[in-house]
């Protein structure tokens, strides 16, 4: 006997009247939130040339991506994968305005390939925004500050935002001595914090027991300002391993200032997406869901 057919895709869903009304309901809270601050809410196209989109996606987004050819021009095309890279393909083309900082908000779905046996959407609504054209410690705390707003509105119990910055740990890694490839591994290793495994990298290389006694500790250095006095006993007068913790510090101390300490993490063990990031990240965490 044949398997049924689904007769929807996998990780896709039908949103009825009840749960359409409060997914619009909760958008438009948040795009709310997102006006108080200056964000401007934009709407994107569902799909692009992925040429032109591909530069400013992660490899692991790319690998994901839907694609199919366009049979007006020969070129292939994308599903939306991603809103950011789309929002930076506006603003390279001179749509956003001249006037800068921009701010940006949006609503959309993006779609990304997703194997079966993992029970992940395929197609996931996004409510977000984008601050663009402005790089100081200020405007990281603005972003870390309204995303602590929106997910208060949201109403989860229980959340924290944990907060790094990938350069004091590309620093170390950049001073060890490993190889391109090592230093590549290295970093994936300490992104999924599979601590076992970046010991065995180091081992590969021939690193001071001390500088490979540092390396390790950084991704389980996670608190409040006694990792940033952790940080700066490591770096000492290093300018490469100082100025990320002093961006980090600076951010710390305005979040502090803007009330919304209690929520806030320093991971200088949070730096997933290296080739993507280049100075403050951060990610958010709840007991509440799975």
């Amino acid at each position: 006997m044949k398997p049924l057919r689904s007769l929807i895709p996998i990780g896709t869903a039908t949103l009825l009247p009840h749960t359409a009304q409060s997914v619009r309901r909760l958008e438009d809270q948040l795009l709310a939130h997102c006006s108080t601050w200056g964000y401007q809410e934009i709407i994107l196209p569902t799909f692009e040339y992925l040429d032109v989109l591909a530069v400013g996606l992660a490899p692991e987004i790319l690998e994901k991506c839907y694609k199919f050819a366009d049979s007006a021009s020969g070129r292939i095309l994308v599903l939306r994968p991603d809103a950011t890279a789309q929002i930076a393909r506006m603003v390279a083309m001179g749509l956003g305005g001249e006037t800068l900082p921009l701010r940006f908000s949006y609503r959309t779905t993006v779609f990304r390939y997703e194997p079966e046996h993992r029970g992940r959407d395929r197609e996931v609504f996004q409510v977000g925004f984008e601050l663009m054209g402005i790089d100081t410690s200020q405007s990281d705390a603005e972003v870390v500050t309204l995303l602590a707003g929106l997910l208060e509105r949201i109403g989860l119990p229980e959340w924290k935002i944990s907060l790094g910055h990938v350069g004091f740990f590309k620093a170390l890694l950049a001073q060890s001595g490993l190889s391109l490839s090592g230093r590549k591994q290295a970093e994936i290793a300490a992104a999924h914090k599979d601590l076992p495994q970046l010991e065995k990298i180091l081992a590969t290389g021939r690193l001071s027991r001390s500088k490979v006694r540092d390396i390790l500790q950084v991704p389980e250095r996670c608190g409040r300002d006694e990792v940033l006095e952790w940080g700066m006993r490591i770096a000492g007068k290093d300018s490469q391993l100082l100025k990320p913790l002093q961006r980090l510090t600076q951010v710390y101390r305005q979040l502090i200032a803007n009330g919304v300490q209690d929520h806030i993490l320093l991971d200088l063990g949070e730096f997933r997406g290296f080739d993507y990031y280049d100075g403050v990240v951060f990610d958010v965490f709840t007991s509440t869901f799975g």
